[in-house]
């Protein structure tokens, strides 16, 4: 069973674009649909992700504040390493810390990114599956 819930940028942006139309899209559904009770993560990594991209950078903080900040730190940044190390199919820096950070929380990762899918040890939900 799941600890928790760490979102991964793709899964935020498509949050606030359903959120900005005034639909229920995939986004809002998996939120709605996750057990009460289990925490709610995005990474340092999203952050940066997320405001990077934003056009008003105080508004994307304050769509951020609702959850818990994972920070990294020195086991993550082993975990990040020999991931990376052993796989026969590297991940783009941001997914590699993304996918250690989940593993090492205990956390079910959840957005849209194929590079995801069947890493060894990561429990993935990509939200737009169905």
């Amino acid at each position: 069973m799941s600890a928790g819930y760490l979102f991964d940028t793709s899964f935020l942006v498509d949050l606030q674009s359903e959120q900005k139309a005034g639909m229920a899209g995939p986004a809002t559904r998996t939120l709605a649909g996750l057990p009460d009770g289990r925490p709610l993560w995005i990474s340092v990594v999203t952050v940066a992700e997320f405001l990077e991209t934003a056009e008003d950078e105080m508004a994307a903080a304050r769509r951020l504040g609702g959850f818990r900040v994972q920070t990294i730190g020195w086991a993550a940044a082993r975990r990040c390493a020999a991931q990376q190390t052993r796989a026969a199919r590297r991940l783009g820096e941001n997914d590699a810390w993304q996918v250690a950070l989940a593993v090492g929380g205990g956390l079910t990762l959840v957005g849209h990114d194929h590079a995801f899918a069947a890493r060894p040890g990561l429990d993935y939900l990509d939200h737009r599956a169905g």
